[in-house]
């Protein structure tokens, strides 16, 4: 078995997802779409304490760049991504999409109320009715329930955060079964519902159909490719797979399993299918067990300099950076104020092969800001003059006129 250092192990996996990489001195639609390639996916988190999450990847590989052209990428024709439960929410190509028709099946036999014996019948006939709103086009779920032509039953508000209406939870339940797909966001970031054929052509679009019990019924994609005697999910599950470990250059099989939510016993299938092929290598990574992409770049050194998002790919699985980093992190949004440890909205600070320390970064608009409310640095490192050059420049791109970091005023001129 091939032996790897972690530094080495570190290196290939800074590679593997293009952070490496000089940034350009201007970027174009071309960047952005070979940048998406690259990671496989882009999570979607709702939180704008900077910017709104799925911008921030692309910033952290190619500095400043038109947020409205990654917005044209992701919601006008051609579409270079669409969006799905493939990592929490996430954009994915459409044809990476399609490998996620078990996961569609699954959620939709999960069951969103179709089956309850007495709102069962009452809520099949709200996703028929909230289909029928939808042929007229792309509606968020406000728009919908205005025209729903149904008795909307009073909204559940048993749940602490989480109360949605009826036709939120009818649209759910055919977004998560593949049935309706999302157009977009609008400026609240709600999502904008609409039928496959309003997405992309390219998109497959089942049948609403329930079982003989009333339950959920969701076939597979008719138009799927995959090898002759092979399933459709080991199929599924072999590209996803594939796809992951690209996009991840080094990883453990869980790494693998994480990247896009899969099972484990099918990820492990699929990894002695790409053992056998070639595609993936057993390494010994200093007494673990890993596996590394036939192809994956292992850089003599790297320059990075990047705040990481908390949901980009290189660390938003926890484990995976505890392993190849010695980083342990939490983004802390969820921690009660007085628990916190960094802060709120935490980013790690990459700098070279190594994460250096944790950031929590408020853009304040009103005071024209980028404040770094607290910076905690991992032992043995302080590099404040590097993140405060990478925080001007984010400053710049975020249209803000001043960095303060840790209570000190650094203008950006």
């Amino acid at each position: 078995m091939q032996k790897m250092t972690l530094s080495a192990a570190r290196r290939t996996a800074i590679a593997a997802t293009g952070l490496d990489r000089q940034r350009p001195a201007q970027v174009t639609a071309r960047h952005l779409k070979s940048t998406f390639a690259r990671m496989g996916l882009t999570q979607i988190d709702s939180v704008s304490r900077v910017v709104r999450s799925h911008y921030l990847p692309y910033y952290s590989r190619l500095g400043p760049y038109p947020r409205e052209t990654l917005d044209r990428l992701f919601y006008s024709a051609p579409r270079m991504g669409v969006e799905y439960w493939a990592h929490a929410a996430a954009f994915v190509p459409p044809e990476t999409y399609r490998h996620f028709e078990r996961t569609r099946a699954e959620w939709w036999r999960n069951d969103y109320g179709q089956r309850h014996p007495d709102s069962g019948p009452d809520f099949r006939a709200l996703q028929r009715s909230v289909l029928d709103v939808l042929e007229s086009g792309p509606k968020t779920a406000r728009g919908v329930a205005d025209l729903v032509d149904h008795e909307i039953p009073e909204r559940n508000r048993d749940h602490w955060g989480w109360n949605p209406s009826q036709v939120k939870m009818a649209l759910e339940a055919l977004f998560a079964g593949g049935i309706i797909n999302a157009a977009g966001r609008n400026d609240h970031f709600e999502r904008v519902y609409a039928l496959p054929r309003d997405v992309s052509q390219s998109l497959p679009a089942p049948e609403l159909s329930y079982g003989p019990d009333g339950g959920p019924e969701v076939g597979l994609d008719p138009e799927a490719e995959r090898p002759r005697g092979v399933s459709g999910t080991a199929n599924n599950v072999l590209e996803l797979t594939r796809i992951a470990a690209r996009a991840l250059g080094i990883a453990r099989p869980d790494c693998l399993a994480d990247y896009f939510r899969q099972a484990r016993t099918t990820t492990d299938e699929a990894i002695r299918t790409l053992l056998a092929s070639g595609e993936l290598v057993e390494v010994d990574v200093e007494g673990t067990r890993a596996l590394k992409w036939h192809t994956a770049r292992t850089p003599r050194s790297v320059s990075a300099r990047a705040l990481l998002a908390p949901f980009d790919p290189l660390v938003f699985y926890r484990p995976r950076i505890e392993w190849l980093f010695g980083f342990h992190y939490r983004i802390e949004i969820y921690t009660p104020a007085k628990d916190r440890v960094h802060g709120y909205y935490v980013l790690p600070f990459l700098l070279g092969e190594r994460l250096v320390g944790r950031v929590d970064l408020h853009r304040d608009q009103a005071a024209n800001t980028l404040r770094a409310l607290k910076v905690t640095w991992e032992p043995g490192e302080e590099h404040e003059e590097e993140l405060a050059l990478e925080l001007r420049e984010m400053a710049k791109w975020l249209g803000l006129g001043a960095v303060d970091m840790s209570g000190t005023h650094l203008p950006l001129s």
